[in-house]
């Protein structure tokens, strides 16, 4: 895999055969950026982070720090490893822990942007938005990377603004009610 753009455009990412990690696709990765827009400065949280591959694409494209929630330590053990390799070490911060443990642990934090990526249709569409209002998360934007087959689902506290489709791949944008 390939970082798009940025600063990082054109560097590959190994991304190692591991069950159930399935990165975002390059159009769907540049799509979803180009409707962002600029993403100086900002705070992203990454949920589901498998590859690390939008926490990279986000950190090329300016971000300033991307805090990545991944369960599996041998997937932890790599991005940490790419980590190291691409000197981010004070940029992104990787958590080893389940999506809800590692909500938790950043309770009362604000992100300009959350982005989700959870195993396909197995109810976590559901569970993101009541954790991150138990947790006290904020975001001024939440992405959610589903199956196409599987219709959106209405996320309590937070409005749809739109819902694009990728091959297999469909990105719902919400942004928070206030």
């Amino acid at each position: 895999m390939r970082i798009t753009a940025g600063m990082f455009k054109g560097r590959r990412l190994h991304v190692p055969h591991i069950g159930g990690v399935r990165p975002t696709p390059s159009k769907a990765r540049e799509a979803l950026f180009n409707i962002l827009g600029d993403i100086e400065g900002w705070t992203v949280l990454e949920l589901f982070s498998g590859s690390g591959l939008m926490a990279l694409e986000s950190l090329s494209r300016g971000a300033a720090h991307v805090t990545s929630i991944e369960q599996n330590e041998r997937i932890c053990r790599h991005l940490q490893q790419v980590r190291g390799d691409w000197q981010l070490a004070e940029r992104w911060r990787i958590v080893r822990a389940g999506v809800e443990h590692g909500l938790e642990m950043l309770a009362q934090t604000h992100f300009d942007l959350i982005f989700a990526d959870p195993p396909y249709q197995q109810g976590f569409l559901e569970r993101i938005p009541a954790w991150l209002t138990r947790y006290d998360i904020h975001g001024g934007r939440l992405v959610i990377e589903e199956s196409a087959r599987t219709p959106p689902a209405a996320m309590e506290g937070w409005t749809m603004t739109r819902s694009r489709r990728y091959g297999d791949t469909c990105l719902h944008f919400f942004e928070e009610e206030v």
